[in-house]
C-alpha cells in the first residue's frame, strides 16, 4: 500500500535499518580511534631537546658521549627515529660519520653508525716513520714504501688518503628515571648500552698492530636535568662509565699486544640551555691505553714506533647545539682529541646534523 506516493515500510524493515545504522555508527569511533592510534604510534610527543643530538657512534647524546636518553621524541607509547651526519676536521685527519637510530617507546634504542677516518697525507708520513725504524736511520720523504721495504707481511703501508672504516651497531635500554618529570627527586635517568664494532682494516695491518678487528664496548649512563638549574637556566649533567678495549673508539682496532683486556673509564657531559632552542656545553671521554706493535727482531725494533702509535689522549669538546624544531638539530663544536697514530694536537672543528621523525 502506498501512502502519499511513498512505500510504507514494515516494522521489521525499520528495525533492520535502525540496527544497521546503529552498527555503522558504533564502528565510526572505533575506526577513528584505530586510525588515530596508528598515526600516533610514530610520533614526537616528548619535549624539544629531550632526544638530545647524535654522538659519533650513532647513539643519542652529545658529540662524543652517549647519554641515558632515548633517541627521537617518541613517548612511552610511541616510536621515534633519527638520521644523522657528522664531520670532524682535525689538523692531520678527517672523520665522517653517518647513520640512523630508532627509539622504541622511550625504553629501547637501536642505532647504526658508519665511520670513515681519513689519514690524508699523514699516511705517507706514517709509512716513512715505519721505514726509518726498520732501516735504523732517517729516510727522506719520497722513498719507496713497499711492503718489503717496510718489513711487513703484505701491503700494510698506508700511502696517501688511506681510510680506516668501521660499522657500529648500538643497543641502549633505559632502566629507570626521566630527565624531565623527576624534578622533585635526586634520581637521574639511567641507561645501559652496548656497541658492536666491525673495523674493516686489512688483516695484515691488524696483525702488525696486534689488534682485533671486531670488538664490543659497554657503558652505563646517568643523565640528570634541572629545569631551574645554573643561573636559573635548565641545566644538564651526564656521567658515563665505559667498559671498553677500543683504540680511539675502535678506529685503530681493539686490544693490543697484551690481549683484549677491558678498561673501566669515565666520561662526562654538561650543558646549559640558554633558551629552549640553544644549548652550550662541554664533554670529556677517557680512552684506554693499549700497547700496539710488539717489538720484532725480524723486522727491526718497532718498540719506539709502537709506543708512539699506542699513545692516546682523552677526547674533549666544547659545543653549542641548536634545536630550531623537533625535526632538526645542528651541533657545532671545538674538539681536542689529543694524539692519534703518532700525530699530536689533533684538534679542530666538529659539525653534526640530526633529523628526527
Amino acid at each position: 500500500m502506498k501512502i502519499m506516493g511513498k512505500s510504507a515500510k514494515s516494522p521489521a524493515t525499520k528495525a533492520v535499518i535502525l540496527a544497521v545504522a546503529c552498527t555503522l555508527g558504533a564502528m565510526v569511533p572505533v575506526a577513528a580511534n584505530a586510525a588515530i592510534g596508528s598515526a600516533c604510534l610514530f610520533g614526537q610527543g616528548r619535549i624539544l631537546g629531550t632526544g638530545a643530538v647524535t654522538a659519533i657512534d650513532g647513539a643519542a647524546g652529545g658529540g662524543i658521549n652517549p647519554w641515558a636518553v632515548i633517541s627521537g621524541y617518541g613517548t612511552n607509547q610511541q616510536i621515534g627515529a633519527t638520521a644523522f651526519y657528522s664531520h670532524v676536521l682535525l689538523n692531520n685527519y678527517n672523520l665522517n660519520a653517518y647513520g640512523a637510530s630508532v627509539g622504541l617507546f622511550n625504553r629501547i634504542e637501536i642505532s647504526f653508525a658508519r665511520q670513515g677516518f681519513s689519514l690524508g697525507n699523514t699516511g705517507q708520513t706514517l709509512d716513512h716513520r715505519i721505514l726509518s725504524v726498520v732501516s735504523g736511520s732517517s729516510v727522506p720523504l719520497g722513498t719507496s714504501t713497499t711492503s718489503a721495504a717496510l718489513g711487513l707481511s703484505g701491503p700494510a703501508f698506508f700511502g696517501s688518503n688511506y681510510d680506516l672504516n668501521q660499522d657500529i651497531v648500538g643497543l641502549k635500554a633505559r632502566l629507570f628515571g626521566n630527565v624531565v618529570y623527576d624534578q622533585n627527586w635526586w634520581e637521574p635517568e639511567v641507561s645501559v648500552g652496548v656497541d658492536f664494532h666491525h673495523n674493516e682494516m686489512p688483516k695484515n695491518l691488524a696483525d702488525t698492530l696486534h689488534v682485533a678487528r671486531n670488538g664490543v664496548s659497554y657503558y652505563l649512563s646517568a643523565t640528570k636535568v634541572w629545569l631551574n638549574g645554573l643561573f636559573g637556566l635548565t641545566t644538564l649533567a651526564d656521567v658515563n662509565i665505559d667498559v671498553t678495549n677500543a683504540n680511539q673508539q675502535g678506529l685503530l682496532g681493539f686490544g693490543g699486544v697484551n690481549g683484549m683486556r677491558y678498561k673501566v673509564l669515565p666520561a662526562a657531559s654538561v650543558g646549559v640551555f640558554l633558551n629552549r632552542h640553544v644549548v652550550l656545553g662541554a664533554e670529556y671521554r677517557d680512552m684506554p691505553q693499549n700497547q700496539l706493535i710488539a717489538p720484532s727482531s725480524g723486522a727491526g725494533n718497532f718498540s719506539t714506533l709502537g709506543n708512539a702509535v699506542s699513545k692516546t689522549s682523552a677526547w674533549k669538546d666544547v659545543y653549542v647545539a641548536w634545536f630550531p624544531y623537533k625535526q632538526l638539530s645542528v651541533t657545532a663544536a671545538y674538539v681536542d682529541l689529543g694524539t692519534i697514530a703518532t700525530e699530536k694536537n689533533q684538534n679542530g672543528l666538529y659539525l653534526s646534523l640530526t633529523s628526527s621523525f
